[in-house]
């Protein structure tokens, strides 16, 4: 069991990085050792399931802490929105260019 105990420990640090960076370089190594306490906790009261509410905690942080202070960030913001109103152009203008449009148009003003 200790190298399933292990596995986990080193994904979750792998995940880690999915944190803010100065988030991560003050607590990463806290982060883990809380992790891999509460997995031993968890396995000892509750065996395989146990661990699985573990993962799931550990998830859901991620999901709802982790992520949206990644997103927050200028240097991730900036991109982001760049690539949505980007892609969103290329759309318009490939639906616009389409010979299925002129199609769309002509079946339109047919009475």
């Amino acid at each position: 069991m200790q190298t399933a105990f292990k596995v986990c420990s080193q994904t979750y640090s792998v995940l880690l990085i999915l944190y803010p960076r100065d988030l991560r370089r003050r607590f990463a190594q806290e982060m883990t050792e809380v992790f891999d306490q509460q997995l031993q906790g968890a396995w000892e009261e509750g065996g395989l399931m146990g661990l699985v509410r573990v993962w799931l905690y550990a998830i859901r942080e991620l999901l709802c802490v982790a992520l949206p202070a990644q997103i927050a960030e200028p240097i991730v913001v900036v991109p982001t929105l760049s690539l949505i109103s980007n892609s969103f152009m290329l759309l318009v203008l490939l639906r616009a260019l389409s010979p299925l449009a002129e199609l769309c148009r002509a079946y339109r003003h047919y009475p």
